[in-house]
């Protein structure tokens, strides 16, 4: 087969190509060497940028180590469940981001950066974050807003952000009529912006109170306390250990309703809208972990139980922790999972497992491995019935 020779117009674009590898060989050498003869050329602007479907450009230095620490972990950011654009909400909503790198997801005005509507929680891996926005803390109407991603954590500076979410347009719309009989208000509880350390009181009075709960400011978990309430739901309080929380700002509300955990068309009063308290309790400071567990998450005494059954404990120091009969060690009910940083405890009982009738039971937390000698021991719930049905 004859080869047919290249036309003159082809080796002159040819040739032009040719030429610009040499070129390009050279500025990425003195990027690594740190340029020459004075000139300081970053090889990120030889990089390409990657573009989102939106048109964001969210990474530009992938490749270099410069950028971060780790040069095959980009920083990048995009949403993963929200409402469309128009949708009208109530209740609770829930919001997903999913990247990389990410230290900070902040749900905010369309325009500016406060007020903050909500702070996402994010997986350890810094690969997911998502938020259970709560919207019934909201006046009923159009509300623009917009998510966005961060690499550092809230106020450092060093800030690069993603919009994972640009603005969209949402339309609020909660029932406001309570229940007959159905009120809450806070009487008892640190100002906004107050410094909180030890055990502090929080009070709500009302009527009809079922349970009540102190919560993060948007979403319903992680719960921070659960309320003991009067006979007549009248009156609901919680010694408050802020000891159970790490050190530092901490946005909290206090919800009230009408219903136990768990059963359908329960209706929520925000008792005391969300505060800003600053907890102090020189843990920090200190340089030891001091031992303290109570639980935040278990069935009122007295609850009908079915089903799986959460179990959570908070505080700091804790190595083992036990779903144990109201005396004795034995039989074990159940042996709770411990957070690496040995702050938070969970179980899921089955109840199943368990026979019909009254259960008596209590939460005890070491700060040994089971079966060491010289364990401290905290019963961080003291024992409660619970009325289990299969």
């Amino acid at each position: 087969m004859t080869r047919r020779p290249f036309s003159n117009e082809a080796k002159r674009i040819m040739s032009r190509h040719l030429k610009l590898i040499p070129a390009f060989v050279l500025l990425v050498l003195l990027a690594a060497c740190g340029g020459g003869s004075g000139t300081n050329v970053s090889i990120t602007r030889l990089l390409p940028t990657i573009w989102t479907s939106e048109g964001r450009a969210i990474n530009s230095c992938s490749l270099s180590p410069s950028c971060s620490g780790n040069p095959y972990a980009p920083f990048f950011a995009s949403l993963s469940m929200a409402p469309a654009n128009g949708a009208t909400l109530s209740g609770v909503v829930r919001l997903e981001v999913r990247g990389n790198e990410m230290a900070n997801i902040e749900l905010l005005p369309a325009g500016g950066d406060t007020p903050r509507l909500g702070v996402f929680n994010m997986t350890g891996d810094r690969t997911l974050a998502w938020l259970d926005f709560d919207t019934t803390a909201l006046p009923n109407g159009p509300l623009r807003i917009r998510i966005s991603a961060v690499n550092v954590p809230a106020g450092q500076p060093g800030a690069t952000e993603i919009v994972a979410m640009p603005a969209r347009t949402w339309t609020i719309n909660n029932t406001a009529a309570q229940p007959p009989g159905f009120s809450a208000t806070v009487t008892a509880a640190p100002a906004d912006n107050a410094v909180v350390s030890g055990i502090t009181r929080l009070e709500i009075h009302g009527a009809g109170i079922a349970n009540a709960e102190l919560l993060p400011a948007s979403g319903y978990a992680p719960r921070f306390g659960v309320f003991n309430v009067s006979t007549d739901r009248t009156m609901a309080w919680l010694d408050f250990d802020s000891r159970s929380l790490p050190d530092g700002i901490t946005d909290v509300r206090i919800s009230a309703f009408n219903l136990e955990q768990g059963q359908p068309g329960v209706a929520e009063i925000v008792a005391m809208p969300v505060r800003r308290w600053d907890l102090r309790n020189g843990t920090a400071a200190s340089g030891t972990t001091p031992f303290i567990a109570s639980v935040s998450i278990a069935p009122v005494h007295g609850a009908i139980v079915s089903g799986l059954m959460r179990l959570e404990v908070r505080g700091s120091g804790m190595r083992n922790v036990e779903l144990l009969p109201t005396s004795g060690y034995t039989p074990r009910l159940g042996v709770f999972n411990v957070s690496f940083d040995q702050t938070f405890a969970w179980l899921d009982v089955d109840t199943a497992t368990l026979p019909n009738g009254i259960l008596e039971a209590r939460i005890s937390a070491f700060n040994m491995p089971e079966g060491q000698p010289g364990a401290t021991k905290i019963i961080a719930m003291p024992a409660r019935q619970w009325d289990v049905r299969h």
